[in-house]
C-alpha cells in the first residue's frame, strides 16, 4: 500500500504502470482523474472521500486537485514495486526528431523539453509559464487574501461588541 498525498495545487503526473494495476482509495480531499482507454477515449472521474477507483494494467492517467484543498489517497498494486512511466521522461528519453514526426510538424516547432532521468511523481498544475494561469492564480491569492482581512475585521468587531 502507498500513501500519496498531493497539495492543493498539484496533480499527479500523466503515468502508466506497464506490469500493475492500481486500486486505489480517497481518504481526504476531492481530484479529478483522467484515464486513457485503449480506444483512444478519455474517462474522466470526480473523486471524493470515500470513493474508491480502479485503473487496469498500462493504462495511461493522471490525477489532479480540486477546490484547492489537498488531497490524501491510499493506493493499492499487485506487486510490491508498481513500476511506473511518466509522460515528462517519455518525452525527454526520445529524440526531438521522432517527437516532431510524431507530431507531424518541424523539430524547431517543439518546445524545449527539460530533460528528466526520473519521474517528478508530483508537479504543479498550475504553468508558469502560461501568463493567463498565473494571473487567474494571483487573483485568486488577492480574493484568498482580502477574504481573510475582512474575516479578521469581522471577527474584531464581534469581539469588541462581546466584551462592551
Amino acid at each position: 500500500m502507498y500513501s500519496l498525498r498531493v497539495e492543493e495545487e498539484g496533480m499527479r503526473e500523466p503515468h502508466w504502470h506497464p506490469q500493475t494495476a492500481e486500486m486505489g482509495y480517497v481518504n481526504k480531499g476531492r481530484a479529478r482523474m483522467s484515464i486513457l482507454d485503449p480506444d483512444g477515449s478519455v474517462d474522466t472521474y470526480t473523486l471524493a472521500p470515500g470513493d474508491m477507483y480502479f485503473i487496469p494494467k498500462a493504462y495511461p492517467h493522471q490525477i489532479e486537485v480540486l477546490d484547492g484543498e489537498d488531497i490524501h489517497f491510499l493506493i493499492f498494486f499487485d506487486m510490491p514495486s508498481p513500476l511506473d512511466i511518466g509522460y515528462r521522461t517519455s518525452a525527454t528519453a526520445l529524440s526531438r526528431e521522432v517527437m516532431a514526426a510524431t507530431f507531424g510538424i518541424r523539430e524547431g516547432m517543439l518546445p524545449p523539453f527539460p530533460r528528466t532521468v526520473a519521474d517528478p511523481l508530483l508537479v504543479k498544475k498550475i504553468n508558469p509559464l502560461d501568463p493567463r494561469q498565473m494571473r487567474d492564480c494571483e487573483r485568486q491569492k488577492r480574493a484568498g487574501i482580502w477574504l481573510s482581512i475582512e474575516r479578521h475585521l469581522a471577527l474584531g468587531t464581534l469581539m469588541e461588541a462581546i466584551s462592551s
